[in-house]
């Protein structure tokens, strides 16, 4: 996967299994002595909301997702080298296991989709990517998995392990959410002009889930398999059970750490405070921590060096003890860095930080365990729509819960009750409780979680 499309690529139509056509767009690439650079060129026309994958000649290349544009533009991209270890965020160095030859030769594509005019934010442009062959997927009837990262406030680097899903005869699509990692906005928009930031309560799960829609719409996405995580998993169901209908074409739905309602998540992650072997400073300082603006930024240096501390020991006990190092940066405000790839050991960026800052101030308060922000009254089963699931046309719900989660297992389970009591079958609902893992259950336990998600996917590709 390391080298560009040449000079001589052709952008081709990729045909998805079902009727709908993803659309084309020009490529043109050029090279220097110095560097390879591919140009993106972005037509006139505001109306076409959907664009397609420029494929190039061979599948080892790699190559470019185009985004809708308001005015002809051009973007310039550098580009960069890739690796599996790359790619998979360490997974098969990880799980001390040769990386296969599909690896490399693995179709990708990426670049941003203007989500503008879902979100209502000017100049908002969602980072994408899509790995796997479409044409090998369709031969091979399966459909097409889109993963979606927690936080708020994160980006989907952490998840990466969950792309070792496409393996040869599948696509996985991912993005970064919007004012997160990649996603981030930016100081200035397209034109020149100085962004104003966005105004207090810009970001809300509603905004979330119309990003959500159009970045379906714009990859061709029409029924997918979805693997979601934390406030993902929320998102998940916002999107697949919601009164506007936009989830339509979801197939099956895996839960990673998904609460009841947001109350229940955060009374669940205070009482994990209280556990034994956890230190009661430490307790203290992050209940302190998130009085006033939240995050322990109201506290003296001293009591920020120990908030700092307490959150790291939390996190190692209840997120993931594997949440620490380079490829996990995407699990802080602001980690995983800019740029295209967000390849290992890229820092965030000062604008980065403040852009998932205000979304993480926008949905949570900055808070993790006071119920705060526009995610105060979130609850999974809003109207009953969990017993409704079917009639949604999603036929099949996997729920995961690490052991160690702060999120307890009776939470959990009414997600799972909710589910099955209604009209959806039974046997479609299923329940998972992973030993040794935290609320990261992919990243605690990789090779068990993505065994398992792919023999449930692969179930429900009809």
């Amino acid at each position: 996967m390391a080298a560009l499309a040449p000079p001589s690529a052709v952008a081709a139509t990729r045909t998805p299994s079902s009727s709908r056509r993803r659309r084309t767009s020009r490529l043109r690439a050029s090279s220097s002595s110095s560097e390879e650079r591919v140009v993106l060129e972005m037509p006139a026309d505001s109306d076409r909301r959907r664009r397609s994958i420029a494929a190039s000649s061979s599948p080892s290349r790699r190559d470019f997702l185009l985004a809708s544009a308001p005015a002809a533009a051009s973007l310039l991209l550098p580009a960069r080298p890739a690796r599996a270890d790359d790619l998979f965020c360490g997974y098969y160095a990880e799980n001390q296991s040769v990386t296969p030859q599909w690896a490399f030769k693995t179709p990708w594509s990426e670049g941003f989709v203007d989500v503008s005019n879902a979100t209502k934010i000017p100049d908002a442009k969602t980072f994408l990517r899509v790995l796997g062959s479409q044409a090998v997927a369709s031969e091979a009837n399966h459909l097409p998995v889109l993963c979606l990262h927690g936080g708020p406030g994160l980006g989907f680097k952490y998840m990466e392990a969950c792309e070792v899903l496409a393996s040869e005869r599948r696509e996985v699509a991912s993005y970064d959410q919007i004012g997160c990692a990649r996603s981030a906005l930016k100081p200035r928009l397209s034109d020149g002009a100085v962004r104003a930031p966005p105004p207090p309560g810009t970001f809300t799960p509603e905004l979330f889930d119309a990003e959500l829609t159009a970045i379906r719409e714009a990859a061709g996405l029409d029924r997918v398999h979805i693997v979601a995580h934390g406030w993902g998993a929320m998102l998940a169901l916002d999107h697949a059970l919601g009164p506007g209908g936009g989830g339509k074409g979801v197939a099956s739905v895996t839960l990673i750490s998904a609460p009841p309602s947001y109350k229940r998540l955060i009374e669940d992650r205070v009482a994990s405070l209280s556990a034994p072997g956890f230190r009661q400073d430490y307790a203290e300082v992050l209940m302190e921590g998130d009085a006033g603006a939240g995050g322990g930024s109201a506290l003296s240096d001293a009591g920020r060096a120990l908030y700092d501390k307490a959150m790291a020991a939390w996190i190692d006990a209840r997120v993931s003890a594997r949440a620490a190092g380079a490829c996990y940066e995407g699990l802080r405000v602001g980690g995983a860095g800019e740029g295209f790839g967000a390849l290992r050991n890229t820092p965030a960026s000062d604008v980065g930080v403040r852009s998932s800052s205000a979304v993480w101030k926008d949905m949570a308060g900055g808070k993790m365990f006071a119920v705060d922000g526009a995610l105060s009254d979130w609850d999974a089963d809003a109207n009953g729509r969990l017993a409704s699931a079917a009639e949604s046309g999603v036929r099949a719900v996997k729920v995961y819960r690490g052991e160690n989660d702060a999120l307890s297992r009776d939470a959990a389970m009414e997600v799972v009750d909710g589910l099955a009591r209604g009209v959806m079958d039974k046997s479609g609902v299923a329940f998972e409780e992973v030993e040794g893992a935290g609320s990261c259950v992919h990243l605690d336990r990789s090779a068990f979680f993505l065994d398992g998600v792919n023999a449930f996917i692969s179930a429900h590709d009809a």
